[in-house]
């Protein structure tokens, strides 16, 4: 064997182990458990949006390796040019005889390996025509290409959201702060509908930027603090041989904007707060003096690492434009729907919030703090006194 062989071999084996080295640091392993005969579909997030990255036939436990090379590729493109980046998020949506599932999964791109995912199926009276259609197709082996999955319309809207609200009694002045610290991650829950809304794991973005807002208030003075998001709007369509059978709806925030970050005694015209289930009481606190509050909330003592935003204003946006069913619209109003915000990952909270209320010694107030409760339940940074 010439040296010029022997070289091309080692040139070839090295490239070989490059490309297999990079393969395997670029595939997500997902092992799936599934109780019946499923169809599962893949969907991994883009800067501009969700794509069907693979299909396949589970029954009991299946691993599957998902490929996510051009979608890391895609984001980093996106940090280097636009300061945006996003954790890898898949979306499994599963059909069975049984009925239809819809599961999240969150991953970072230093780990793609080792989630486990274990699919249910509700029996779900709206879905009982698409299920009889699909039932056939479980009764003997059917190839994957007579179901089908087709991205059918989107939409994109920037809004305004109230971060944190404070309204005080007549007796009570104060302050209030907000702070996005650069490159933190911050995680937008996405909202699916099918048959009703559900919460389906997080968009985790981290922005190279930062903002603020430090406020003070004057006595009886309501106060606000906001943020611009851009939110996003699919509509997913599945189709047995051409017919289609079922939509899914995908609402959430696709960015956010950190110098954005705005404070004002009012709220922007086009920005409203989430619907308010609960004012949770939080204790009776009598002023002892002019220098020190008698109530101080701050990210340290919120006690969770979630909060919610408003996003049915931007379903009015939608309903204006014909981009979304009545069918979604009349559920996400009956449960009043929201977007829940995650603002720690890897014990680091991306958001620093502080509120401090005063009044004249002597003076007792009571303090509330807002809930609202939909596809699940989260407080929001909003205080009354």
């Amino acid at each position: 064997m010439g040296k010029a062989m022997a070289v091309l071999i080692v040139l070839a084996v090295v490239v070989t182990a490059v490309y297999a080295k990079t393969l395997m640091e670029n595939t997500a392993v997902i092992a799936v458990e599934s109780p019946y005969k499923a169809k599962v579909y893949t969907f991994a997030l883009y800067p501009d949006g969700f794509r069907q990255v693979g299909k396949y036939e589970v029954a009991g436990e299946k691993s599957l390796a998902l490929y996510l090379g051009s979608a890391k590729a895609a984001w980093m493109k996106e940090y280097s040019k636009n300061g945006r980046l996003s954790q890898p998020l898949i979306l499994l949506v599963a059909m069975s005889e049984k009925g239809v599932d819809v599961k999240g999964v969150n991953l970072d791109w230093d780990d793609l390996k080792g989630k486990e995912v274990k699919l249910e199926f509700r029996e779900d009276e709206s879905l009982k025509r698409v299920i009889s259609k699909l039932s056939t197709q479980f009764e003997q082996p059917q190839p994957l290409g007579d179901l089908y999955w087709a991205i059918e319309d989107s939409y994109e809207y920037t809004l305004p959201v109230v971060l944190s609200y404070v309204k005080p009694d007549s007796s009570t002045w104060g302050t209030m702060d907000y702070f996005y610290a650069i490159n933190k991650k911050v995680g937008f829950s996405v909202n699916v509908f099918i048959s009703s809304w559900s919460i389906t794991e997080y968009n985790i973005i981290q922005k190279y930027d930062s903002g603020s807002a430090k406020a003070s208030f004057t006595t009886g003075d309501d106060y606000y603090i906001w943020m611009n998001v851009r939110y996003r709007y699919e509509k997913w369509v599945y189709y047995l041989d051409d017919d289609p059978i079922l939509t899914m709806e995908l609402i959430f925030v696709k960015d956010f904007y950190p110098n954005t970050i705005t404070k004002s005694t009012y709220k922007p015209w086009n920005a409203q707060l989430p619907e308010i289930d609960d004012w949770d009481y939080k204790g009776t606190y009598t002023s002892a003096t002019y220098t020190y509050p008698y109530y101080e909330l701050s990210v340290s003592n919120f006690g969770t690492d979630h909060f919610a935003i408003d996003c049915m204003k931007f379903i009015d946006i939608l309903k204006t434009v014909g981009k979304i069913s009545s069918k979604a619209v009349t559920a996400a109003t009956s449960i009043g729907l929201f977007t829940d915000v995650d603002f720690k990952y890897d014990n680091v909270e991306a958001f620093y919030f502080g509120l401090a209320l005063y009044s004249d010694p002597g003076i007792t107030h009571t303090v509330r703090l807002a809930e609202s409760e939909a596809a699940t339940s989260a407080p929001q940074i909003y205080i009354k006194s």
